[in-house]
C-alpha cells in the first residue's frame, strides 16, 4: 500500500522538494543539460516539454512566493502522498483496505498544517488556502516531462514508478 503511493505521488513530492531547495528551472539549461534539442527532438515533443517547465516554473514561483519554511513543506508532502482519491491507474488503489486510515492521516496532516500556520502566522489569515490551493498545480507537470528532463540521462527509460518499486520491493528496512 505504502509503495502505491508514494507512486502515485511522486511527481508532487518531487516537484515540492524544487520548490523548497531553490533548484534552479531556467528552461533553456534544463534543455542543455537533459540534451534535448531542436535537432534530436521531435518538435511537438519539444514543444510540450517546454510549455511544461513553463508551467514546472510558474509553479516554483508561486511556493517560493509564499515563503514556506520547513514544517509546512512537510506538511504539504504528507497532503499529497496521503491523497482521499488516489490517481493510479490501476483499481487497486481504490479497493485499499485502509482508505479510511489513509484518509485520516491526511485530515491529520491539514489540520497540523492549519494549527502550524495560525501559530507561526496569525497575520496571514488566508495563509492555509493559499497553500491548498496551490497543490493541483503540482500535477501541471507530467511525470514523462519530468523523467525526460531531469532522469533520462541518469536511468534511461525506465519510468520513475519502476524504479521505485524496485527499491521499495529490494529494500531490507
Amino acid at each position: 500500500m505504502s509503495l502505491m503511493l508514494l507512486e502515485d505521488a511522486w511527481r508532487e513530492l518531487f516537484v515540492l522538494g524544487i520548490a523548497q531547495w531553490a533548484i534552479p528551472v531556467d528552461a533553456n539549461t534544463l534543455l542543455a543539460v537533459s540534451g534535448l534539442n531542436s535537432d534530436n527532438t521531435d518538435p511537438q515533443k519539444l514543444n510540450k516539454i517546454i510549455s511544461e517547465i513553463q508551467a514546472l516554473q510558474e509553479v516554483v514561483a508561486r511556493f517560493r512566493q509564499l515563503r514556506l519554511d520547513a514544517t509546512e513543506f512537510a506538511c504539504l508532502k504528507c497532503i499529497v502522498t496521503f491523497k482521499a482519491v488516489p490517481t493510479h491507474s490501476g483499481s487497486e488503489l481504490r479497493s485499499f483496505r485502509n482508505a479510511a486510515a489513509i484518509a485520516a492521516l491526511q485530515d491529520e496532516a491539514q489540520l497540523t498544517l492549519n494549527s502550524y500556520i495560525h501559530t507561526r502566522y496569525p497575520t496571514q489569515p488566508c495563509r492555509f488556502g493559499k497553500l491548498l490551493l496551490l497543490l493541483p498545480a503540482l500535477r501541471s507537470i507530467s511525470p514523462s516531462t519530468i523523467e525526460e528532463v531531469f532522469f533520462k540521462k541518469t536511468i534511461g527509460n525506465v519510468p520513475i514508478t519502476r524504479l521505485l518499486s524496485d527499491m521499495y520491493k529490494s529494500s531490507d528496512i
